[in-house]
């Protein structure tokens, strides 16, 4: 029955966020990935000089191209993260019952993410290919010590050490900040803890670190990072005036104010996190929230003298400290786990299903906007201008400026550069559709022709 409850649960999650990733639409890069970029990725060799993000590369050539493949992975790699949340906090505290609370709050949480990570990490398929694959090894890393940490007799076969040291190698070519975070984890506690674990976890440790140390060399021989180091790449910078590092960053995008409050946020929680810790006797909780604080702060530093930073880069610290805020939390609670469990997870499905409904609508809109374009090129009236459909908004999908600027998707669906682009609204557009309702049209072309005809009258009373 558990494990019946348990693939009933986390398929539920599989399909909330697979479907998040299967409707939402491609911006930007995304364009630039599923098109010329990424089909000359690897016969021009791009990879050896863009970036050692090998893997996240692949991984977004991918979705770009088959929109399957982004419900797969949007759904796999997301719901890991919320299953080792959950396998984290058993081990932390082992319950004979079920409760799935740390993973129904964590998924909670992910869904109600602050728009600034949520838009370009689950609203942009280039920002999710290599930010959150990339959490997941932390995560297991800190699970198998905390699993570990007790025992006297681990018993983990040669298949099992083989496997562990691929995973801590491919691990690391999603995005460089964790790929260093992996580094240092390893190091830390080979060097310092390893006469802690019986000899048979040691050997665990041992592949891990090959692993990572292997896989952080195979990604920073990349030609890109020499480039980085000599100032000579185009996108990265260390310590560049013109740059948007860490500080940058918060200062073009919050006011003052709001950045006093963030860091007294910050430096309160990592008081009190500190100070809980201190308090309370469970060693393997210990371990956890220093390590996860630790983590998160190493996470964002590199940040400091490295460029560019975008709110993608938040992600990792984010799931971090909202790991330590669930299982401390999760402890407190569980006496009451039976009352409180039905309503978590009843808020669960309906934040699911409400960003659901939001991503079908931007990839509705984004269908919409490709369709008409592809018309507009072959278009019988002849024109100088070309209408670019607008989203009804951009508060969940990363789009970088207006969208008649948009040159990755002009290069794909725009065929007439001459043309002046013009943006409609959300409002004129489906005002458009709508006029059309119960009307009959033999097809796709017939339609598509009475609503131009109908954006062009609306165009004109502007």
């Amino acid at each position: 029955m558990t494990r019946k409850v348990n693939l009933f649960f986390y398929t539920v999650i599989f399909i909330i966020f697979g479907l998040i990733g299967y409707w939402m639409p491609l911006l930007g890069d995304d364009l630039n990935w599923g098109s010329f970029f990424g089909l000359h990725y690897i016969p021009w060799g791009i990879f050896l000089k863009y970036d050692g993000r090998y893997l996240g590369d692949l991984l977004v050539i991918g979705m770009t191209k088959f929109r399957p493949l982004a419900f797969l992975a949007y759904g796999l790699f997301m719901t890991l993260i919320v299953y080792l949340v959950q396998k984290i906090r058993d081990t932390v505290a082992p319950n004979k019952k079920l409760n799935l609370t740390a993973a129904t709050l964590t998924t909670i949480f992910i869904l109600i993410m602050p728009k600034l990570i949520f838009k370009q990490i689950l609203g942009w398929h280039s920002g999710f290919a290599n930010y959150v694959p990339s959490v997941i090894f932390p995560l297991f890393f800190l699970y198998l010590i905390l699993k570990n940490y007790d025992s006297k007799d681990s018993n983990y076969s040669k298949k099992i050490q083989y496997w562990l040291l691929a995973a801590s190698l491919f691990a690391q070519f999603f995005a460089e900040h964790i790929t260093i975070l992996n580094v240092i984890n390893i190091i830390v506690v080979y060097g310092f803890f390893l006469k802690h674990f019986n000899e048979n976890f040691q050997k665990i440790l041992q592949m891990i670190f090959i692993g990572n140390l292997t896989g952080a060399f195979l990604m920073f021989i990349n030609g890109a990072y020499v480039n980085l180091i000599v100032g000579h790449d185009k996108y990265r910078s260390i310590k560049s005036a013109g740059s948007t590092n860490l500080f940058r960053y918060l200062d073009k995008t919050f006011s003052q104010s709001q950045i006093h409050e963030f860091y007294w946020l910050a430096l309160f929680f990592t008081i009190f996190t500190i100070l809980l810790t201190l308090r309370i006797n469970n060693k393997k909780l210990k371990i956890m929230n220093i390590s996860l604080l630790l983590s998160a702060i190493l996470a964002i530093a590199p940040f400091i003298i490295v460029s560019p930073f975008g709110s993608r880069c938040m992600f990792a610290s984010y799931v971090f400290l909202i790991t330590i805020l669930i299982i401390n939390l999760d402890g407190l609670i569980t006496p009451l786990y039976r009352r409180i469990l039905p309503v978590l997870l009843v808020l669960m499905v309906i934040l699911g299903i409400r960003m659901d409904a939001i991503s079908h609508s931007y990839g509705n809109t984004y269908y919409w906007k490709v369709q008409y374009s592809r018309y507009q090129n072959h278009a019988p009236t002849p024109r100088n201008v070309h209408f670019m459909l607008q989203y009804r908004d951009t508060k969940y999908i990363w789009i970088n400026g207006p969208t008649q600027d948009d040159y990755n998707f002009d290069l794909l669906y725009a065929k007439h550069p001459e043309r002046t682009k013009i943006p409609v609204s959300y409002q004129d557009w489906t005002s458009a559709m709508n006029s059309l309702h119960g009307k009959s049209f033999k097809n796709q072309h017939d339609y598509l022709k009475a609503f131009d005809e109908k954006i062009i009258q609306i165009q004109k009373k502007r």
